[in-house]
């Protein structure tokens, strides 16, 4: 992912003679990142900038989860996957809660991901920093170490053209641009290792050195809550997601055709 694509931390313009309603002037926030300019010289972080190290993670973001708002290489996520501060606030799903049934919540929970890191998936809601500054999309993407087709889709997302990859973008032409244009977020969970059994960390990498594309999130599925919950009739398996990681649409058993087999992807190729 490119760097700077996954927050806004645009500086701000302070307003040196804004007061509150008793009169008293207002601690000055120059950035407006709710840390006043007082509180920023404490710190040693930059008033006039929200993200002082240029990592993409405003610096009260940091401060809320123990990374360093002045080293840019101690960051929330190693991949700059987005930061909600506002995820407490939305409609949270559980596994209890959850099903398949559209405007169902998908559970909220943290996921190692390819770099080691574990994820919070409500960090992605409502993320709009894209061309189109509209709220993106999530594909779910269910697959399997020892899955050839799963390995296939995931060149062709990449960016392959080969006899395994081009049917694929006949079918769908402009996914991938809407992948790496982060109108559409495609998250991958690996389900199972090669074995079919629970994957690891190592999964997840070995995934990720095969099938690098730093806009993806490699998840991994280490309880097979996930599998065991979402998973269709066959490897590959796709869903689609509204942007508050809502169920939009999970194909019924079947659903796929010759002309449309992953029919959620197709979904993303013809309506968003």
């Amino acid at each position: 992912m490119n760097e700077g694509d996954t927050t806004d931390s645009g500086d701000g313009d302070g307003d040196d003679t804004t007061e509150e309603e008793t009169g008293e002037p207002e601690p000055l926030d120059n950035d407006e990142d709710g840390l006043t300019n007082e509180e920023e010289a404490e710190l040693g972080t930059d008033p006039d900038k929200k993200d002082s190290d240029g990592d993409n993670y405003w610096d009260p973001w940091e401060l809320a989860e123990g990374t360093d708002p002045l080293d840019y290489d101690s960051r929330i996520y190693t991949g700059f996957w987005p930061y909600n501060p506002n995820k407490d606030e939305m409609l949270q799903g559980t596994w209890e809660t959850t099903g398949k049934q559209v405007g169902k919540p998908f559970p909220r929970q943290s996921f190692l991901d390819q770099h080691g890191d574990y994820v919070d998936i409500y960090d992605f809601a409502n993320f709009s920093v894209n061309e189109a500054m509209t709220p993106a999309f999530f594909i779910f993407d269910l697959s399997a170490q020892w899955c050839g087709p799963c390995h296939n889709v995931a060149n062709w997302i990449k960016g392959v053209d080969d006899a395994n990859t081009s049917w694929i973008q006949e079918l769908y032409p402009t996914v991938r641009d809407k992948v790496h244009s982060l109108r559409i977020w495609w998250v991958t969970f690996i389900v199972q290792d090669q074995a079919g059994g629970a994957p690891t960390l190592a999964d997840a990498q070995s995934w990720f050195m095969v099938h690098k594309d730093n806009y993806i999130p490699v998840l991994v599925d280490e309880t097979q809550q996930v599998q065991d919950r979402f998973l269709g009739s066959a490897f590959p398996h796709f869903f689609l997601l509204d942007p508050d990681l809502l169920i939009e649409y999970f194909p019924p058993p079947g659903g796929g055709t010759n002309e449309n087999p992953y029919p959620a992807v197709g979904l993303v190729d013809t309506l968003l």
